[in-house]
């Protein structure tokens, strides 16, 4: 194997690579062991040139399928594998008579035929495993047509190993995946804490001393010129305030807490409510409903009208999460927005509707002309399980 190869390898799936390691020296010590069986034999083989060339092929694929287990350790490698080592296997019947095989004689592959059980435990885990020495096990069964005492040890034997294996490459698996995860958390709260220092000597100064200087001359005279680019700067301060502060981060189990996520996406004028526990749920999910409550509040903040309050409320419960997002605007009129959609604005139809029901959620719109806007969005709790998968 070349310096290449193992980098390449590494990159895949670092962690796996000392298995896949293993195997090779195994099926390089399992050839070796064949080729002395071969010696010993092959002058009782019914046809011993026959077992010259079985053996001869197997010691190829034990160079070809060594060299894609260290560079890809794919498991259409090891399926593969598996059946070239069962056909290798059967030949045994060819090789010799199928009475001496029955009566003890050996199998020409011998300890060779546990490597594709062992690369199937390592590319799929335990299941994996199982199902190489299960086939395996009937195969050799199929040869020697008599279930004895060895028969059944090198049956227990494979079904230990794949089982055993398998557990370990599954094992693997998750630690990686829980480190690589804690990783990110920990870089990603590094970076954040980093923009907030740097946001924080920078615009944020500047949009306080913004707020600062337009509440002095408010106190002076109302009409001043740039009050209203005070009273901006002092909405954005607190916004970018928010976002920096609550932006959440996924933790290991891909979750992120819908709360902290909404508290950076309203406007620094709305009133946020939220139960006093995080709201875990998948960042996927997060993401989803993040954008329809920045839709909804962006539709408020356009035609609510400019004295509007906008309220948004979080609850979740053992069912459902529920996002309710009301203004005291003038509401819509009737037919509003079926004439929007007909007319090819997809805000409420495509991007807020389409998302929920993506979800597998509901939402539901309570409004009239004069009496606000009601957002009522629920999503069930089922999506916690369905988008880690």
């Amino acid at each position: 194997m070349t310096t290449a190869d193992v980098s390449l390898r590494a990159r895949a799936h670092p962690h796996l690579v000392p298995l896949w390691r293993g195997l090779v020296v195994y099926r390089a010590v399992a050839l070796v062991a064949v080729v002395v069986n071969l010696v010993r034999f092959h002058d009782q083989w019914a046809r011993p040139s026959l077992g010259i060339a079985v053996v001869a092929a197997m010691a190829v694929w034990t160079v070809v399928s060594s060299t894609r287990y260290l560079r890809t350790g794919d498991p259409v490698t090891a399926c593969l594998d598996l059946v070239l080592t069962a056909l290798a296997t059967a030949s045994t019947l060819l090789v010799d008579t199928p009475q001496r095989v029955a009566d003890g004689g050996p199998v020409i592959t011998t300890v060779w035929s546990a490597g594709p059980v062992l690369a199937l435990a390592i590319a799929l885990g335990w299941r994996g495993g199982l199902a190489g020495a299960l086939v395996t096990v009937t195969v050799l069964f199929g040869v020697r047509r008599v279930v004895d005492t060895d028969l059944l040890f090198d049956a227990q034997l494979l079904l230990v190993a794949g089982l055993a294996v398998g557990l370990a490459a599954d094992t693997m698996r998750r630690s990686v995946e829980k480190l690589r995860a804690a990783t990110a958390l920990e870089a990603a709260t590094a970076e954040r804490e980093r923009l907030a220092r740097d946001i924080h000597d920078g615009v944020l100064q500047v949009l306080s001393l913004i707020k600062r200087r337009g509440d002095e001359l408010a106190r002076t005279d109302r009409d001043a010129p740039g009050l209203e680019l005070a009273r901006l700067a002092g909405e954005q301060e607190v916004a970018l305030r928010r976002l920096i502060t609550s932006t959440p981060v996924a933790g290991p189990d891909g979750t992120v807490d819908l709360s902290s996520r909404l508290a950076g996406v309203v406007p620094a004028h709305a009133s946020l409510a939220v139960p006093a526990e995080p709201v875990l749920l998948p960042a996927a999910v997060v993401d989803e409903l993040a954008a329809v409550v920045r839709e909804a509040a962006h539709n408020a903040a356009a035609h609510a009208g400019e004295d509007a309050g906008l309220w948004v409320l979080v609850e979740d419960d053992a069912a459902r999460v529920t996002v309710s997002l009301r203004d005291d605007g003038v509401g819509i009129p009737e037919g509003r927005l079926e004439q929007a959609a007909a007319e090819g604005h997809l805000g409420v139809a495509g991007s807020m509707r389409g998302r929920v029901q993506g979800l597998g959620g509901t939402i539901d719109l309570h409004t009239a002309p004069g009496e606000g806007t009601e957002w009522e969005i629920m999503v069930p709790r089922s999506l916690r399980s369905r988008h880690r998968q």
